[in-house]
């Protein structure tokens, strides 16, 4: 086993027989970052990894013909993002080693959300950005206080280091693109994009407004200008990881013809507590 290239977390990457995994400290668990065929004595040194070092999940995302040897090895499927890997579909495999972290809390009223995402005619309808009483634009070094701030007051923990100014300014320098909505000379809310150049996919995260900003269509915006950057990049899948628990959010993406492919149980620290996130997905070559 090999360890290359801490983060600012004291997250690490690593290789065991070859295959480069993600010890993820601040959300207790361990990515598989390599998606071809894994012998099943490898995943085994993975989950003996993952024990070693506390993690309660083992995920990662991988193509069709080798979800078969996940699923023998005992891992699940908890969804799939269509063209991940530069058009051809990931599927999400998960294996807990923790009994209790695979019980999901309150799922009915996860799925009663969805239902009513999937029930909603509601679509965003470009133009007349011109007419807002913010603007959006994208985010440069002098926002990274900004930016702090307002994680810092819309989440109590979250999956990466938003906190931490020298992260938002080492992932701004290509890696992520951040865009801001801006009300006043201060912002109010922002998105962004974390952009795999290799597989043309792009995350759509780190979405905050302020309280007394919501209901403004701020985060809606934000994305539309994201997207709208993003198809003339040629990238070919947007996808989000959302809290199951938030109706905004989910009926945001739902709004912007996002479809649902599935719930990744307990899967990050959020808001104080690990959380489902729902899988959204957004293939920009059908628009």
């Amino acid at each position: 086993m090999k360890r290359f290239q801490c983060d600012i977390e004291n997250n690490c990457y690593f290789t065991i027989d070859n295959i480069k995994i993600y010890l993820d400290r601040m959300n207790k668990r361990v990515k598989i970052l390599d998606s071809g065929s894994i012998p099943i004595q490898t995943v085994d040194k993975i989950k003996d990894f993952a024990s070693e070092n506390h993690a309660g999940k083992v995920i990662g995302n991988t193509i069709l013909p080798h979800v078969k040897l996940f699923t023998q090895a005992g891992f699940c499927v908890e969804g799939k993002i269509d063209g991940f890997f530069k058009g051809t579909d990931a599927y999400c495999v998960s294996y807990f080693m923790d009994s209790k972290r695979k019980i999901s809390d309150n799922p009915e009223l996860k799925d009663k959300i969805i239902a009513q995402c999937l029930m909603s005619n509601n679509r965003h309808t470009a133009g007349g950005s011109n007419n807002l009483p913010y603007s959006i634009r994208t985010a440069t070094q002098s926002d990274i206080g900004e930016i702090v701030a307002l994680f810092s007051t819309v989440f109590s923990t979250y999956p990466t280091p938003v906190y931490d100014e020298e992260y938002i300014r080492q992932t701004m320098d290509g890696k992520i693109l951040y865009k801001v909505a801006e009300s006043e000379g201060k912002i109010i809310g922002m998105a962004s994009a974390d952009m795999d150049m290799d597989n043309r996919n792009a995350e759509m995260t780190d979405c905050a407004t302020y309280p007394d900003h919501r209901g403004k269509g701020v985060l809606s915006n934000i994305i539309y200008e994201l997207e709208e950057e993003l198809k003339n990049r040629n990238f070919i899948t947007l996808y989000s990881l959302s809290r199951a628990v938030n109706t905004g959010i989910n009926m945001v993406l739902c709004k912007h013809q996002y479809k649902y492919r599935g719930r990744l149980i307990n899967n990050c620290n959020i808001c104080g507590a690990y959380e489902d996130m729902n899988i959204w997905i957004k293939r920009l070559d059908a628009f």
